[in-house]
């Protein structure tokens, strides 16, 4: 009869036990997914982060260049030859700290000359794939008429 008790109370034990382990691993699972959730919530908040201060930037620059005062390149609200050779003829550096960019741009305008000679850009290109790019989009007037201007803001 003892054999039959002390065979009844381990087998209360081990379900005890197991029931023990499946709470603990629960736990745990639910402690890891939280943490997974958190980590994806932060991700995305500080990738939009980021687009934003590209977007911030990208816009600021382009407001700048396409004004009349300081490093700008129009004169009556149309692109000045001369304003755009003299940034232009800027080093990179003071390109981007005369605009306050931390990051690297360049812009086009359609059919644009640069001492007579034809360009695609100015400033830095991207010659590597890039993972963080924007591009900002104006109109305003080249050589009397309208054209687009493009600026690109990379990292």
């Amino acid at each position: 009869m003892e054999q039959f008790l002390s065979i009844k109370k381990s087998k209360g034990k081990k379900g005890q036990i197991w029931s023990f382990d499946l709470v603990v691993a629960t736990i745990i699972f639910l402690f890891g997914l939280l943490i997974l959730f958190y980590y994806a919530i932060n991700l995305s908040s500080q990738s939009k982060d980021k687009l934003d201060e590209f977007f911030y930037e990208g816009n600021l620059a382009s407001e700048l260049i396409l004004s009349e005062v300081g490093v700008g390149i129009l004169s009556d609200n149309k692109v000045n030859q001369t304003k755009l050779e003299n940034f232009d003829a800027l080093s990179d550096n003071d390109k981007r700290n005369f605009l306050g960019l931390n990051f690297n741009f360049y812009f086009s305008i359609n059919n644009m000359k640069i001492s007579g000679v034809p360009r695609n850009y100015v400033g830095i290109l991207n010659t590597t794939e890039v993972d963080n790019l924007i591009q900002t989009t104006r109109l305003t007037i080249y050589e009397n008429k309208p054209v687009k201007f493009q600026l690109f803001v990379w990292k």
